[in-house]
This record gives structure tokens, C-alpha cells and sequence, in this order.
């Protein structure tokens, strides 16, 4: 076996608030039990729910700014223009190196950042039904937390022009149904997986 072929495989999920992209990789983390998620770092406040070093590392932006001072991490970017995410480099460079997969679920500005230093990873973009993204995204973002209108507004900007770069990404997966969109996510990286295997 040669030595490429012992790195682990780098999987991106990305797609607009509220389209569900980690629960859709929640749902179908079972059927894809070789993938660790790379706990991404962020300055926001943790959700009722949301586990620390499970869900996120929840640190302070002086502390964010320190890791990218001392370029701790793989990529970073303002969300919303109001919180830092960022994934740290160890928690991916470790995994790969011995050779397990990866995946990370992030942002637009983080995908292409992570496909700059990673040309093989595959990038995955999880999208609202066709013709009703704004209804959809809305009724997702209000119904986890509060948010004013001036975020709501804020983060539905965000999510069309995240939708706009869509045809960055290698594959798509409509998030209309839970279960059928996380059926397509496994199936489509058993394929990959089975393709890279088969090259070596």
C-alpha cells in the first residue's frame, strides 16, 4: 500500500443556516462509522443542548485571536459578521496522518480553504427544497433560538450567498426529508470511499 493511500479522507458538509447540515450528519454518522467530526472552534454562545469538545470548543474571541496568532488553526472565518468559527489544525492533521477519515462540518469560506490545503477532500452541500429556501431556512433558524429580525435578516443574506457558490461543491443533497437526505449522504460516500479504494 503506498503511503497516499494510508491518509484518511477529508468530507466537507457546508450549506446555509439552518438547512440542517448537522443534523443531517448526525443522522447519518452510524452508517459512516470510519468518520471522526473535527470540533470546530467558536466565540458564539452554546445552544441549550450543545456539549462542549462534543459539539464545539466555545471560547472567548481573545482566545480565538490568540489561536490564529499562534496559527492554530486549519481555517477561520466571521459568520453572520458576528462570531468567529474556525476548525484547529490539530484536530484534523492528526486524524488523517494516521490515517482515519475526517469530516467537517463548516461554512463556504471554510470549505474552500480547507479544499486549498486538502485538493482530494470531497465537498458535500446540503440545500433546502428548490423554491421554498427562504420559507424553509426561516422556519428553521427562528425555531431553534430566539432571533431578532435584524439577525434573521442577517443570516438569510448569508444563506443566498452561500447558496449562490453552490456549484463549488463536488455533490449536492436536497435536505427535504431527514431520513432520505442522510440515506443519500451515506450512499454517496460509500461510493467515494469504494472509487478511491479501488484506485489503489
Amino acid at each position: 500500500m503506498s503511503e497516499k493511500s494510508q491518509l484518511g479522507m477529508v468530507l466537507i458538509i457546508s450549506g446555509p443556516s439552518g438547512v440542517g447540515k448537522d443534523t443531517v450528519w448526525k443522522a447519518a454518522q452510524p452508517c459512516l462509522p470510519s468518520f471522526q467530526r473535527a470540533i470546530t472552534c467558536t466565540t458564539r454562545e452554546r445552544r441549550p443542548g450543545e456539549v462542549e469538545g462534543v459539539n464545539y470548543y466555545f471560547v472567548s474571541k481573545d482566545e480565538f485571536e490568540r489561536m490564529i496568532h499562534e496559527d492554530e488553526l486549519l481555517e477561520y472565518a466571521l459568520v453572520h459578521q458576528e462570531h468567529f468559527y474556525g476548525v484547529p489544525q490539530k484536530s484534523v492533521l492528526n486524524r488523517i496522518n494516521n490515517g482515519e477519515d475526517v469530516v467537517c462540518v463548516i461554512d463556504v469560506q471554510g470549505a474552500r480553504r480547507i479544499r486549498s490545503l486538502f485538493p482530494t477532500a470531497v465537498l458535500i452541500f446540503i440545500k433546502p427544497p428548490e423554491g421554498r429556501e427562504a420559507e424553509v431556512l426561516t422556519q428553521r433558524i427562528t425555531g431553534r433560538d430566539p432571533v431578532e429580525e435584524s439577525e434573521l435578516s442577517r443570516r438569510l443574506a448569508s444563506a443566498w450567498e452561500e447558496l449562490s457558490q453552490v456549484e463549488f461543491y463536488d455533490y449536492q443533497i436536497v435536505n427535504d426529508e431527514l431520513d432520505r437526505a442522510a440515506a443519500e449522504l451515506c450512499e454517496l460516500i460509500e461510493k467515494v470511499k469504494a472509487e478511491r479504494d479501488a484506485e489503489f
